[in-house]
């Protein structure tokens, strides 16, 4: 549900997997006539086994950002874990967020498709398992926001390194960012979020000279996640 209270009816599909298989996650959707996709490139910050089975370890990634139907949210994850293979070790993650608002265009090219309804009760009834902490740093202080993260419980993130092109902003999340800013986007379950974000915000935050901006996201659907 979106902040108005009203069940979205688009979201935010990421996906994380290692770098050149972006284009296939992109090219998975193209073929379902969902036509928005936005691809970066980002570096895995893991320190266990765990999450380098999930494939964010030490490693170079793709981030594909991808505009998608809510009544999908949980089909099209499910759909990429199963094509690229992200149940093996290493073979990525996928999840998607609600959206509260979206341009008439987006709207109408995913939006008016048939309602599940089933979906949007689902949403409204379930609170969302999984937390995705931003945190929006000066360049090179990714290391203390993992290390304040990891003794949160913070397992791993992702780093994407945001630069403004032509003397225009860069935007993460509709979040203008000045040059030489760090991304660190944190997966976490629920009840980790406030302690990871507390522990962020003491190391990192506004008022540090990181510079941290933080904030955090509800998870609606995900695959690649071991039981």
């Amino acid at each position: 549900m979106n902040k108005n209270g009203r069940p979205a009816t688009v979201g935010l599909m990421v996906t994380i997997l290692d770098r050149g298989k972006g284009e296939q996650a992109a090219q998975i959707c193209k073929e379902r006539n969902l036509p928005f996709h936005f691809l970066c490139f980002g570096l895995g910050t893991a320190a266990s086994d765990l999450l380098d089975y999930l494939g964010l370890g030490e490693t170079k990634k793709d981030v594909v950002f991808s505009l998608i139907p809510w009544k999908d949210a949980e089909r099209l994850p499910a759909l990429l874990a199963r094509e690229l293979q992200m149940g093996t070790p290493g073979g990525g993650i996928a999840f998607v967020m609600p959206l509260s608002g979206v341009s008439g265009f987006v709207s109408m090219t995913l939006g008016n498709r048939e309602t599940d309804t089933e979906g949007e009760k689902r949403q409204m009834n379930q609170p969302a398992k999984y937390e995705l902490v931003v945190a929006v740093v000066n360049r090179g202080f990714t290391d203390r926001v993992m290390d304040a993260a990891r003794s949160a419980g913070a397992t791993g993130g992702t780093i994407l390194e945001a630069r403004g092109l032509s003397g225009n902003r860069a935007k993460f999340l509709q979040i203008s960012l000045q040059e030489e800013k760090t991304i660190v986007a944190i997966l976490c379950e629920r009840n980790r979020k406030q302690p990871i974000m507390e522990a962020v915000n003491r190391a990192a935050g506004i008022r540090t000279e990181a510079g941290g901006l933080l904030f955090a996201l509800a998870v609606d659907s995900i695959a690649g996640v071991p039981d």
